[in-house]
């Protein structure tokens, strides 16, 4: 949190610095195991809405290029003609973040859904902190889908040889690259912070909580 926090305030986010900001970002990097059939299918549904809007999308940008994104044509005496930069970029990147949601979305259900899968961003996030090790990376994320539900069972891949054995740098390095546009993303993740209120109030200070619970006992001093 202190990485992230000195982080944002260095790029001019002061508002993205606080505890509760942070553990938004926690929640929305570990999100919690589906457990309804109700809740799959509001998730399916925002995934076909998704896909319904991005050829929607496409065909608008297509449209709008034959015409040079010009809404109004040349008049005989070169006047009208104008045309709406702000327009294309904002329809292109907003295609660009919904086809990279696709993306991850498609690449999580093409394999059967484990533990890793379901914190893989908050992984790649903290593997940037180079002054975090990577077994106390392992750890702290062990503990965080604890408090998320997970069994002490699911959390074993977090354990003995799970450094040596390097899958967690194959899965973290593989999902990168697999997100080429994983930056715009997030940036666009952050915006939503900044510009709207927590959805997931009441999930998040759940979490918090269990996760306060959790780490009075956690055994290693580095925490």
């Amino acid at each position: 949190m202190e990485h992230h926090s000195e982080y944002f305030a260095q790029i001019g986010r002061p508002e993205l610095t606080s505890i509760d900001a942070l553990l938004e970002v926690v929640f929305q990097c570990t999100q919690p195991q589906i457990f309804s059939k109700e809740e799959l299918q509001r998730y399916e549904s925002a995934e076909k809405k998704l896909h319904d809007l991005l050829r929607e999308l496409d065909a608008t940008i297509g449209a709008l290029k034959a015409t040079q994104f010009c809404l109004i044509p040349n008049d005989k005496d070169g006047t009208g003609g104008r045309r709406f930069p702000s327009l294309q970029r904002s329809l292109e990147n907003a295609a660009s973040h919904i086809r990279w949601s696709l993306i991850i979305a498609k690449k999580l259900k093409a394999r059967s859904a484990d533990v890793i899968s379901y914190c893989i961003t908050f992984l790649c996030s903290i593997f940037m902190c180079e002054s975090i090790a990577e077994r106390d990376a392992l750890e702290l994320t062990a503990l965080l889908m604890k408090a998320h539900g997970f069994s002490d069972e699911e959390l074993l891949v977090f354990g003995a040889g799970a450094v040596e054995s390097g899958r967690f740098r194959q899965r973290v390095k593989a999902y990168v690259k697999a997100s080429s546009t994983i930056q715009k993303a997030q940036e666009a993740f952050l915006e939503q912070l900044r510009t709207r209120p927590s959805r997931n109030a009441e999930d998040i200070k759940a979490l918090s909580k269990r996760f306060a619970e959790l780490i009075k006992d956690y055994p290693l001093q580095s925490f």
